[in-house]
């Protein structure tokens, strides 16, 4: 701090003189002090700019199915991992969990046909966007954070399985309640023959009573009922009841099981993967997927590029208007593909049924085609006539 000096008391003849001084000394020493009324002006402050994040449309919408149908993201043993059921089109249903720490994975097999184990090791993964592909050797699967969809191949034993499933749990049956629409394909265990495509409309009560019409749709009076005269209507009553012991959602039919089934939180509304296993009136095993997904018409929504997997396969499917390219990442050949949208077949068997859109390759036999059926913004799934197996696509 600083002060003026003080000055000797005047006389009365300079009074007047030595008073004026002191007050100009007095003046310049609060000057120097920093006690003048005319300081400079601080600069303005300029307030942070606040920025509020944009909140991804896809994943509010998962999220709020999900939260809609009581779907409990499955727990993992701590908070480094992440854990997915998911329907192996073999007829199996596996665990899959990733410890994102550790960089380590793990299979644990919790039905299965073909009597195959655990496994288990490290792997490596890449990031881009809201899409994790994690790899390691025999296994290559992709994960959407958005909706918790994992889609990929995988051999587990000798049995090499396309896989898709989900990061949540049912809790309440009663909520899955609702009209779906399905594709599949099936086959025999043993050697891949009598392979069979259903397709149509499934009805899921709020009781857990199902009813999956293959090659129809149900009417105003509930009857499932054929689309065309040339496809055959045939109905099937399920029951989905929670297992106990695993807590997995199981249909049956009759006193032996259906298969298993997963749960989806699509942003376009749930989505049911049915690992599709049981044994026909010869007692031949047969197993397969069944993918079910709620009924909406479709339309420029389905543009994009799609990398799909089926066993042996790798494929990249791009939609711009009624064009769709494939490219069969293993040939490197490429070929375009007309679609058809909001049609169950083509041909004689054409038929209107909205959410399922047809790709058709003018240089096949008309008897050649494949069904293309959104899930969510997540994936698709596309069967060709031509192949016993169904492609899981993956939306880039």
């Amino acid at each position: 701090m600083c002060f003026p000096a003080i000055p000797a008391p005047p006389s009365r003849k300079s009074y007047h003189m030595k008073n004026a001084l002191t007050f100009l000394v007095l003046g310049a020493a609060l000057s120097a002090c920093g006690g003048s009324d005319h300081a400079a002006p601080e600069a303005p402050v300029t307030p942070p700019v606040v920025v509020t994040p944009v909140a991804d449309p896809v994943t509010v919408a998962s999220q709020a199915v999900a939260a809609q149908a009581g779907l409990a993201v499955i727990a993992g043993a701590n908070a480094d991992e992440t854990v997915y059921d998911v329907a192996a089109d073999i007829g199996d249903t596996w665990r899959i969990t990733f410890d994102n720490v550790k960089k380590t994975y793990a299979i644990r097999v919790l039905s299965t046909q073909f009597g195959l184990s655990d496994r288990s090791g490290t792997f490596s993964a890449v990031t881009a966007g809201h899409l994790t592909t994690y790899t390691a050797t025999d296994f290559s699967v992709t994960v959407d954070a958005r909706t918790r969809l994992l889609s990929g191949n995988i051999k587990l034993g000798n049995m090499v399985s396309t896989v898709s499933g989900t990061g949540y749990a049912v809790g309440d049956v009663a909520r899955l309640a609702g009209s779906y629409i399905f594709l599949g394909a099936m086959r025999n265990a043993s050697n891949g023959g009598d392979r069979f495509n259903p397709k149509g409309s499934l009805k899921v009560a709020a009781d857990g009573s199902a009813q999956l019409c293959n090659g129809g749709v149900f009417n105003a009076q509930g009857v499932c009922s054929a689309v065309s005269p040339q496809l055959e209507a045939e109905n099937a009553s399920l029951t989905l009841v929670k297992d106990a012991k695993n807590g997995l959602l199981v249909a049956r039919q009759g006193g032996q099981d259906f298969g298993i089934v997963h749960v989806h939180a699509g942003d376009r509304g749930l989505a049911l993967f049915i690992d599709r296993y049981s044994r026909n009136q010869q007692n031949v095993l047969r197993v397969g997927t069944i993918v079910a997904a709620r009924q909406q018409k479709i339309g420029s929504e389905i543009a994009g590029s799609y990398a799909c997997a089926a066993p042996g396969i790798s494929a990249k499917i791009e939609i711009a208007g009624n064009t769709a390219t494939l490219t069969n990442n293993t040939t490197g050949k490429t070929h375009a593909e007309t679609i058809t949208v909001n049609k169950l077949g083509l041909g004689a068997q054409a038929a209107d049924f909205d959410g399922i859109a047809v790709f058709k390759d003018p240089a096949d036999v008309p008897a050649d085609y494949s069904m293309f059926m959104p899930v969510s913004s997540s994936m698709a799934v596309e069967f060709s006539t031509d192949r016993s197996y169904m492609g899981m696509c993956v939306k880039k």
